[in-house]
């Protein structure tokens, strides 16, 4: 059976669990399968990179709505990238506390915020390269890069989802450890990938609201 579509994936799950009566319970299965991958999966398909342009005198920007791990922060000045380097609050007090502006040549978080070290001092290409939430599947969105690539992710993660539902210690052990292992392949396929000189490439998932995305990185 055909493994590509939000339909199809419902089906293969409910033929999985020899069940026909949880129709209506499967897109939750789905849905807390997505929230397991959000917690514990990185791979290329939903690493993203947001660009934004600094104003001069400004230090805080937002962070993509989108993002679940952040990557790196690299900036662009004179057709060069720079990589900034991540400061904790306390370090960025004490190297650049008496610094007003200046060309960026750090970062720190404070909450959902960016802020830029030395506070910018005329206008910067920013990109934010993250990972981010995956495209939430739907009757409307019914597909994404994930599904694509991994669907046995999305197929034993919901499997599993529906046997703790169940209240099936066997079938959940048996699901428990095939989605494991599929996650663990996956992870280190990426990993082996990463250190390969293999290109990356971006997904576009999401909206990260005033942050424009640009395509390879």
């Amino acid at each position: 059976m055909a493994l590509s579509t939000y339909s199809e994936l419902q089906a293969t799950v409910a033929n999985y669990l020899n069940r026909d009566d949880l129709t209506t319970l499967i897109p939750t299965f789905i849905t807390l399968t997505e929230n397991r991958l959000n917690r514990e999966l990185r791979v290329r398909a939903n690493m993203v990179r947001a660009i934004t342009t600094t104003t001069a005198g400004q230090a805080f920007y937002d962070f993509p709505s989108d993002m679940i791990e952040l990557r790196n922060i690299t900036y662009d000045n004179n057709s060069q990238s720079h990589a900034l380097r991540y400061l904790s609050p306390e370090s960025v007090t004490r190297e650049y506390g008496t610094v007003v502006s200046g060309q960026p040549r750090a970062y720190t978080n404070l909450g959902n915020d960016l802020k830029l070290v030395p506070s910018p001092d005329a206008a910067y290409s920013i990109s934010i390269n993250y990972y981010s939430q995956l495209r939430s599947l739907s009757d409307n969105v019914t597909t994404n890069d994930v599904l694509t690539q991994y669907p046995s992710l999305y197929l034993f993660g919901a499997c599993l989802e529906g046997a703790i539902y169940l209240n099936d210690t066997e079938q959940t052990n048996r699901f428990g450890s095939v989605f494991q292992k599929a996650l663990d392949d996956v992870q280190r396929a990426e990993e082996a990938a990463r250190y390969s000189g293999t290109v990356m490439t971006t997904s576009i998932q999401g909206d990260p609201g005033a942050m424009v995305r640009r395509g390879a990185y």
